[in-house]
């Protein structure tokens, strides 16, 4: 960020009228991408700029975002740069007047740490939405905003949400419009939809905060933290690996094994690959004591593959007709 830009915020004089505040947005929203929440903070900024030609009137709200706004493009980091082989982490919230979403990965000190931020004011329309739709929404645009990255991760990428209800949302018996809709664009992810409680999923103001998921000391620590890999909403599960396995890839249970050896032969990511491939592909990061006789018969079972080969059988003879005795 120009430090020479930085330092004219810090005296940037207080707008007296609607031309003025539009100039300040347009400058900050050219660092909207290092400011959490950019849309909400900004909202009674924004809502100064539609009164027409009404009564120019700047009040303690306007002056509380005009103020957050200096502070935060004042404090904003640089963001970490991601990678595309190491494993995202998706943080979403919303809330009356915005959504807003962290992108982070795991940096050398094992703790989150930003990639990019995402935030999105809220239309009439949109505010009309019920909580649960609401939260749905941010996950739809935080996929939408870095579907650069996320789309084609080499593994399954993980969004945290404190809206407990969107973990049954899969089991339901009948979506609405919407989320029939949604549902089609978030099968083009490999995603699991985690709960997280409120108290744990607390988003800092400064984009410097170290994103760490709490674990509770008391409860069971998820070998792998969902039992559904491919499926966009899925739910926990608990089972412990086998003493001796592989220290460095996550033990998948047996109810899990079918999605894990559906993701590594037949997504988008690996265009179902021989059995040699796919088992490579899915012992990057996962194992069970079975795992070369599962994938050897998955792959010779798959329809799509079947269907496909080439049939190394020797070409039939025409038929004659047989003597009658």
């Amino acid at each position: 960020m120009d430090s020479r830009k930085v330092e004219a915020v810090a005296d940037w004089p207080t707008p007296k009228s609607i031309k003025e505040v539009q100039r300040f947005l347009g400058f900050t929203n050219l660092y909207r991408k290092f400011i959490k929440n950019f849309s909400s903070v900004a909202a009674p900024l924004s809502a100064l700029t539609k009164g027409g030609n009404a009564r120019f009137l700047w009040g303690k709200e306007a002056e509380t975002a005009f103020q957050g706004l200096k502070q935060r493009i004042l404090s904003a980091p640089i963001l970490t740069l991601p990678t595309v082989d190491e494993h995202f982490v998706v943080e979403v919230d919303a809330s009356e007047v915005g959504v807003g979403a962290v992108l982070s990965q795991r940096g050398e000190d094992k703790k989150l740490h930003p990639c990019a931020f995402f935030s999105h004011r809220l239309t009439p329309a949109e505010r009309n939405y019920d909580v649960g739709d609401r939260e749905l929404l941010a996950v739809k645009m935080a996929l939408e905003e870095w579907r650069h990255w996320l789309e084609g991760a080499s593994q399954p990428f993980q969004v945290l949400t404190d809206h407990k209800n969107l973990e049954f949302i899969q089991q339901a018996k009948r979506l609405n419009s919407r989320q029939a809709r949604w549902s089609l664009f978030f099968n083009r992810f490999q995603f699991i939809l985690t709960y997280r409680p409120g108290s744990k999923n607390l988003k800092p103001d400064a984009l410097s905060r170290v994103y760490a998921p709490a674990v509770r000391e008391d409860t069971d620590m998820p070998v792998l933290p969902t039992a559904k890999i491919v499926a966009p909403i899925s739910w926990q599960v608990t089972e412990p690996g086998p003493i001796g396995g592989p220290a460095n890839r996550l033990f998948v249970p047996k109810a899990a094994r079918s999605q894990v050896l559906l993701w590594g032969h037949s997504s988008r990511l690996t265009c179902h690959p021989g059995v040699g491939r796919t088992l490579e592909f899915i012992q990057r990061k996962f194992w069970w004591p079975t795992i070369k006789e599962d994938v050897d018969t998955f792959v010779k079972a798959c329809p799509v593959c079947c269907q496909g080969k080439s049939s190394h059988l020797r070409p039939q003879g025409l038929l004659h007709p047989l003597s009658i005795p």
